[in-house]
């Protein structure tokens, strides 16, 4: 499945935000409840079991394959989400090897135009089979404090 970005406003994002089950499942989903769509199909590449991939390493930051990835922009008024997938940071059919790659790829200004972000400042990522959500840039300054 190839997702495609589009434009909506901002009555149309409130309904898709409220048919969501939890930030965790993606807008399309939700959307495609909305349109009396059945759910889509997982391909296999799409849900990696933990461990069996390269991990995403940066700046000594290790995050291990299968990993989700969220980030907010804006104010929450841009959000992507995506997954680490053998040593990549992948948002929908692209791969990205850093998160201001990624960051910088995918957020645009008010104006429409291209953003120079860190990357860092913005992207969380949760670990297979953990529940709660860790600061990539938090997890970055923790193994700068251990190695200073």
């Amino acid at each position: 499945m190839q997702l495609q970005k589009i434009d909506i406003d901002w009555d149309i994002h409130k309904l898709i935000e409220a048919e969501r089950k939890g930030f965790d499942e993606p807008q399309y989903v939700a959307l495609r409840r909305l349109l009396n769509m059945p759910p889509p199909e997982l391909r296999t590449e799409e849900s990696p079991r933990p461990g069996s991939g390269i991990p995403w390493v940066e700046d000594g930051v290790k995050v291990p394959h299968g990993s989700v990835a969220r980030m907010q922009y804006q104010r929450g008024k841009q959000r992507y989400e995506g997954k680490f997938f053998d040593g990549n940071l992948v948002i929908g059919d692209k791969a990205f090897g850093t998160l201001s790659a990624a960051a910088n790829a995918l957020a645009v200004t008010k104006g429409g135009g291209k953003t120079q972000l860190n990357g860092w400042n913005y992207w969380e990522a949760k670990f297979p089979g953990e529940a709660h959500w860790r600061s990539l840039k938090e997890m970055r300054d923790n193994v700068r404090d251990t190695s200073a």
